[in-house]
């Protein structure tokens, strides 16, 4: 009896331990997929924004935006990239990207009568719940920039 009841604990805790190790999965998987998803998008759409010929180039220029706004935008999304790409710092990232997507709505709004918004809303959902997910990353820098003080 005690064999069995052994066996059957050993079984117990099997199951617990690979239930754990499938929640921690899940959530590792869950906390770095949003992020991969906009690395895989700004990487691209930053390094456009340094290319004259680009249709970023044409979209500023039809904006009114001077050539350097548009590279430092490039700048700023590449930063994000690599800010999104180190996980210690990835709150940094997604913040910075919804910094840029929500200057990119107030631009379509004023010079574009709202149209094209509905480009931004991905980026802005994905960068949101990294934010959230990692929120303690800016909650550790706060407390940090307050001992400063």
């Amino acid at each position: 009896m005690v064999m069995a009841s052994s066996g059957a604990l050993t079984l117990a805790r099997t199951e617990i331990m690979e239930k754990a190790t499938l929640i921690k999965a899940a959530k590792t998987i869950g906390m770095w997929v949003p992020a991969i998803l906009l690395i895989l998008v700004f990487t691209r759409q930053g390094w456009a924004k340094f290319d004259d010929a680009s249709g970023w180039a044409r979209a500023f220029r039809h904006w009114g935006y001077p050539d350097w706004f548009r590279v430092t935008i490039g700048v700023i999304e590449l930063s994000a990239v690599v800010l999104l790409a180190l996980g210690r710092t990835a709150a940094f990232g997604a913040l910075l990207i919804i910094v840029v997507m929500l200057g990119a709505w107030a631009t379509h709004l004023i010079f574009d009568g709202g149209r094209h918004m509905s480009s931004e809303v991905v980026p802005l959902a994905l960068a949101s719940i990294v934010l959230m997910v990692r929120r303690r990353q800016v909650a550790r820098a706060v407390a940090r920039l307050r001992g400063l003080g």
